[in-house]
């Protein structure tokens, strides 16, 4: 016969027996289409550039732009009862990191997630990104909140795509170096150049990609449901045209494309700004050393000036299809032409888009953009501001001596 010091005794040691194989959380559902309708549904309204300063286990989490990816999904499955499974890069035996992991059994709930996402940090990158997901076909069917755009190797880089206007723009999320908490987002689709710069083929594993189920995770991609490779038989020169197209359900004008590209390009130049000058206190910062190579990939900037110079083309472009077909309103042309002429004065009130660059010293962005097609922009961190932006020549004595990573 038990006394009640026997059961007590009886009832803790099963209650630390449990909680000392406690997953990562536990699984009460599995994927099919009707949760993968509820992820689309709640990454398109929850989804947003605040989403790590707010309230929950990852807050004030910093994170480059796979940390993104692959938190959008982990994130969902841990608050649903989803499995998450992705490969292991680390392992060439083909191990499955899951959320079936134990080796935070005495956390919280609440940290034994965090720690979870911590360790796909660590070892996830746009690198491990395709075998962890596959490439779709193009239709608002397929692709949509929650899929996923990554590029070739070559430019190691990756977004999440958190809604489609009904003119078929993708809105999107994503992080960037230096790696911080607020998300960096886009009202637009990336350059086929940057996401393809070895051109379109499905080997490089670039373009249009969702999630795999956890139960594909190791299977050949062409196995995984929903697989197709309809995207790479799209024309270089009309790559992203073409998806807007199928992602559409009303035309966009050229007026509106004109003015979502130049707010695009205001954008990109705004953001350009405290990069610089992150770079810029780092440099002073560490004196005559070199930056090591994390400082330096935390401070230069060769994809964002290449992707600050492909929006300015695109507005030269679409502001070039609008005044052949006269589908410019008299605003939108001012605006546009006070750019592409690239010699507007920041002391011209009328001037668009002006940008602090530092403390009493302004650049248009007409002056931006004349720098940036005629790639007068260093994104060399061990150079001046003012050759950062164009204004001086470089590359200064320290970026000569330093080496390039």
């Amino acid at each position: 016969m038990f006394n009640c010091l026997t059961i007590c005794a009886l009832i803790l040691s099963a209650f630390f027996a449990q909680k000392s194989q406690a997953a990562v959380w536990e699984t009460t559902s599995q994927w099919n289409d009707q949760t993968e309708a509820e992820y689309r549904q709640w990454v398109g309204a929850n989804w947003n550039k605040n989403f790590f300063e707010q309230e929950g286990p990852m807050k004030g989490s910093i994170l480059d732009c796979a940390d993104v990816v692959y938190s959008v999904r982990v994130i969902f499955a841990s608050q649903r009862g989803l499995p998450f499974a992705m490969k292991d890069p680390t392992s060439r035996g083909g191990k499955i990191i899951s959320n079936e992991m134990t080796r935070w059994d005495s956390k919280s709930p609440d940290q034994r997630v965090r720690s979870f996402i911590q360790l796909i940090y660590d070892v996830g990158s746009t690198a491990s990104l395709p075998a962890d997901t596959y490439p779709t076909a193009i239709s608002p069917a397929t692709l949509g909140a929650g899929s996923v755009i990554v590029t070739d190797p070559e430019n190691h880089h990756s977004w999440t795509i958190q809604r489609f206007s009904p003119t078929g723009i993708p809105y999107l999320l994503f992080g960037s170096r230096p790696a911080r908490t607020l998300l960096y987002d886009r009202n637009d689709y990336p350059s086929v150049g940057f996401v393809f710069p070895l051109g379109i083929r499905p080997e490089t594993n670039a373009g249009f990609r969702n999630f795999r189920q956890p139960t594909d995770i190791g299977k050949p991609a062409s196995e995984v449901p929903g697989y197709s490779l309809e995207q790479y038989d799209f024309p270089a020169a009309t790559f992203m045209r073409t998806v807007q197209k199928r992602m559409q359900q009303v035309q966009e004008s050229n007026n509106q494309r004109v003015l979502r590209v130049y707010e695009e390009s205001c954008k990109g130049a705004q953001e350009r700004v405290a990069i610089v000058k992150g770079a810029i206190d780092k440099n002073e910062a560490i004196g005559s050393r070199c930056m090591d190579a994390q400082e330096y990939d935390d401070n230069s900037t060769p994809s964002r000036d290449t992707r600050l110079r492909d929006t300015f083309k695109d507005l030269q472009a679409s502001f070039k299809d609008a005044n052949a077909a006269k589908a410019l309103s008299a605003s939108t042309r001012k605006l546009a032409q006070s750019v592409l002429k690239g010699s507007v004065s920041a002391t011209n009130t009328n001037a668009a888009c002006i940008v602090e660059i530092a403390p009493g010293r302004r650049l248009t962005l007409g002056q931006i953009f004349a720098l940036s097609i005629n790639d007068k922009l260093s994104n060399n961190p061990h150079d001046t501001l003012e050759m950062r932006w164009g204004l001086d020549a470089g590359p200064s004595a320290k970026a000569q001596s330093c080496p390039v990573y």
